[in-house]
């Protein structure tokens, strides 16, 4: 990984009319669901890279005759990663201690005027609070249907399913059907046959509509 971020560096060069300070530029590797592949096989010598930056590591590895391996200060990482999806593997602890971990929340605020009312019908379903949430300073509280096993915010559906590129009232709506019967519906019917929530959730969920 930090080889292509080199040849990335090199290549960037060739085409800038000068020279430039590759140390006064900071750049932004973002690694997508981070958790579904087997990290401590990807990252290898990077882990210890990551908790001494700027520091020379040691390498099992020889590239070009060099086994130093130094993660530039200047480089950041962020991996994202979708905690309602058990099906992959968790963070173990020793690569968890070199990030800081962010929950970032379903919100209201980049979905259509036509969706919110379906969106904040499927919300109560996770959070008891919806309306006193702060979006900023995000405190979900548990809803009578969810599970207890689980927190709301790690199951809570997120705002991608009601976002639409449409702009017209009609064609929203129309997308927005599709999306609660062939997407929506079959999330929830899942949750309710693995128990992340509860029986009493069914009558709630039979009466969602648009």
């Amino acid at each position: 990984m930090l080889l292509r971020f080199r040849k990335f560096l090199e290549t960037k060069s060739q085409f800038e009319d000068k020279p430039i300070d590759q140390t006064l530029l900071n750049y932004v590797l973002i690694i997508d669901e981070i958790n579904r592949a087997n990290l401590p096989a990807v990252l290898g010598e990077l882990i210890y890279a990551l908790e001494y930056r700027g520091e020379t590591v040691q390498s099992i590895y020889d590239l070009e005759g060099n086994r130093n391996l130094i993660l530039p200060p200047n480089l950041f990482i962020i991996g994202t990663m979708n905690t309602a999806d058990r099906s992959v593997g968790h963070i173990d602890y020793a690569i968890r201690r070199r990030f800081a971990f962010v929950d970032v929340l379903p919100s209201p605020e980049y979905i259509h005027s036509v969706a919110k009312d379906l969106f904040k019908a499927v919300s109560e379903l996770f959070v008891s609070n919806y309306d006193s949430v702060n979006w900023h300073d995000p405190k979900p509280e548990r809803s009578i249907y969810v599970a207890a096993d689980f927190r709301p915010e790690d199951i809570w559906i997120g705002h991608s399913y009601f976002m639409s590129e449409k702009e017209n009232d009609f064609e929203v709506r129309q997308q927005l059907e599709l999306r609660l019967k062939y997407e929506i519906l079959p999330l929830l019917k899942e949750y309710l046959k693995d128990g992340l929530l509860m029986p009493n959730a069914e009558n709630k969920i039979l009466e969602l509509h648009v």
